[in-house]
């Protein structure tokens, strides 16, 4: 339901993405002035859509001291890195990569 009124709800600013081949759709830290809607819609389909589930699944694994698999961490990187190439300056690039880089490095030393 969430992905069909996302996707009815902000399909200007998807369309927009798409004509940039989902790159740099905002600068981020970097921009001037806030397009609030270009946010909006991002947030809301990234964050509500794929980030918010592994969000979750994250912190069952570590509240119970488990080391999430490669597999996990490898999607989570993917996922980051999306939305790095989305936004360069934006909060992924500062806070969520070195999180995905520490839990891979993390996962290595205990291999």
């Amino acid at each position: 339901m969430s992905a069909v009124l996302t996707s009815f709800v902000y399909s200007r600013q998807f369309l927009s993405f798409a004509e940039r081949f989902f790159f740099k759709i905002n600068d981020g830290f970097m921009e001037s002035q806030i397009n609030y809607e270009t946010f909006a819609s991002f947030w809301c389909l990234y964050f509500g859509l794929i980030l918010f589930p592994f969000g979750v699944l994250l912190d069952i694994v570590e509240k119970r001291n488990i080391i999430p698999p490669f597999g996990f961490i490898l999607t989570y990187l993917i996922v980051i890195l999306i939305g790095v190439y989305m936004i360069p300056y934006g909060g992924m690039t500062i806070l969520m990569l070195p999180h995905g880089i520490f839990m891979l490095i993390k996962y290595r030393k205990n291999k």
